[in-house]
């Protein structure tokens, strides 16, 4: 599936970044982009841009780029 990837930044920026649901992790696109690439290297789980696509990005800036 093509995702695109700017679209999927601002998807989970709508729920992590300022002014997002969750606004409280003020995520910034720098580190979206970054958990994105680090993302699709897992070559076990399709990218396909949905919800739990968003909640795994979340993780990996939680747990890898911000610990």
């Amino acid at each position: 599936m093509n995702v695109n990837v700017q679209e999927f930044v601002n998807y989970v920026l709508s729920f992590y970044g300022l002014g997002g649901m969750y606004s409280e992790y003020k995520f910034r696109e720098s580190e979206v982009k970054k958990a994105i690439k680090i993302h699709k290297r897992n070559k076990d789980v399709e990218f396909i841009g949905d919800s739990v696509d968003r909640e795994m990005v979340r993780d990996i800036v939680l747990d890898e780029i911000r610990a």
